[in-house]
């Protein structure tokens, strides 16, 4: 089976039928790695993804589950707690402009 990424002349409403937000994320994604040039990138970069591709490629599928877990559990705490920073910083911001701030 041939992948739809890799022939232009095929529909990309396959087995997605009716699924516009996934055909148009995947158009987007199709779109910004397709102007990529591979020659621009250095050495060290390249040897560093295929040692990181090899490493994740011997892992078992547990690992792979809890690691990606992990990551996105660490991606959700990051971003609620600089949320909530924002909130605190721009209350506290509100609080010196206004005239009824106390300093003392």
């Amino acid at each position: 089976m041939e992948n739809q990424m890799n022939n232009p002349g095929q529909s990309h409403m396959g087995g997605n039928a009716g699924n516009t937000a996934s055909d148009s994320l995947m158009d987007k994604a199709a779109s910004m790695f397709g102007n990529m040039n591979l020659n621009n990138i250095p050495d060290s970069l390249k040897q560093y993804g295929n040692t990181a591709a090899t490493k994740v490629k011997n892992m078992s599928t547990t690992q792979k589950v809890i690691g990606g877990a992990l990551l996105a559990a660490g991606a959700w705490y990051l971003s609620n707690r600089s949320k909530s920073d924002y909130k605190t910083n721009s209350a506290a911001h509100a609080a010196r402009r206004s005239n009824s701030y106390d300093p003392s």
